[in-house]
């Protein structure tokens, strides 16, 4: 199965195949095994899943869809420029401490945060 592009509460939590996280980590521009370190799976482990294409838990899935959510968020914020969205994911900002968005997306609080900010940018207010 592809990642879903809008995954339902009932797939993330029967969890995403292995093979999910290179795909979202494609459209991020980075390896496999960062995406996976980005959603909490370590590299022996993801490594060991990525064998048999097993399942990732359901908060392993759910760390997945919150940064493939933000990226599709910030294309549409960025006017489907893909590669300035990366860019603003991967780079400190103002609107959150200096802090980096994606490093933000970690917990779901940041992830909320990183949101609200990229909302006030798509509706003109920065700061």
């Amino acid at each position: 199965m592809e990642y879903p592009e809008h995954p339902t509460h009932g797939e993330i939590m029967a969890g995403f195949r292995t093979h999910s996280v290179a795909e979202v980590a494609h459209r991020f521009g980075i390896s496999p095994a960062a995406m996976a370190e980005r959603i909490g799976v370590s590299r022996s482990t993801f490594h060991r899943k990525q064998k048999d294409d097993a399942l990732l838990t359901g908060h392993e899935s759910d760390a997945l869809a919150r940064h493939a959510g933000l990226l599709t968020q910030a294309i549409a914020v960025f006017d489907g420029d893909g590669e300035a969205a990366r860019q603003w994911l991967n780079c400190p900002q103002i609107g959150l401490g200096d802090a980096i968005p994606l490093e933000c997306a970690q917990t779901s609080f940041g992830f909320r945060e990183v949101e609200k900010l990229l909302t006030r940018i798509d509706h003109g207010v920065y700061a």
